[in-house]
């Protein structure tokens, strides 16, 4: 018995001193490349969704512009709200190198999105923006948000810049304005 519990706090020991040994080393935990991640600072996890018109749609495709991208529900009513502004702020900087990706993943009754319902809503808010239907939930389950609307931010080389759940309009401008 006492030699089981020595060996268990001996195999302690070794684990903590290996473990903080990982944690001097020498190379800044910031100096290296960003990982892949919805945090700020990270590359952005690429997703591929279908658009209006029923074909693929890829978030990689739009790498080298700042890019909001933009998760709603229909029956989201700050979504509703939000999405007169984001076709504003398309207007403004879109020949800047900005472009919104929405993604709307349930309808008014809480079921999952096809082209027909992302139709009704571009024709609703008179969207030019790109918006696509997440009906099985794979975009909203990879960026794992609590809330909606959810925004995230990305500069031109694919790095997150800024992630909000809700809708601060100055402070996304700000943003944008600063990335273009």
């Amino acid at each position: 018995m006492k030699s089981t519990i020595i060996l268990l706090i001996t195999t302690l020991l070794v684990l903590s001193f290996l473990t903080s040994c990982k944690k001097n080393s020498s190379v800044n935990e910031n100096s290296g490349p960003p990982t892949i991640g919805v945090r700020v600072g990270n590359i952005a996890t690429g997703f591929t969704e279908t658009n209006v018109q029923g074909a693929d749609f890829t978030l990689e495709s739009l790498k080298g512009n700042v890019i909001l991208v933009n998760f709603s529900a229909m029956w989201c009513v700050p979504c509703r709200q939000e999405a007169s502004q984001l076709m504003a702020l398309y207007n403004t900087y879109k020949e800047r190198g900005f472009e919104i990706v929405q993604c709307i993943y349930q309808d008014e009754d809480g079921n999952p999105t096809d082209a027909s319902d992302i139709g009704r809503w571009i024709q609703e808010y008179g969207i030019t923006y790109m918006v696509v239907t997440d009906p099985d939930r794979s975009s909203v389950n990879t960026y794992n948000f609590s809330a909606i609307p959810f925004n995230i931010i990305i500069d031109r080389d694919f790095i997150i810049r800024y992630v909000s759940e809700g809708f601060d309009i100055d402070t996304v401008t700000t943003k944008i304005e600063n990335l273009l």
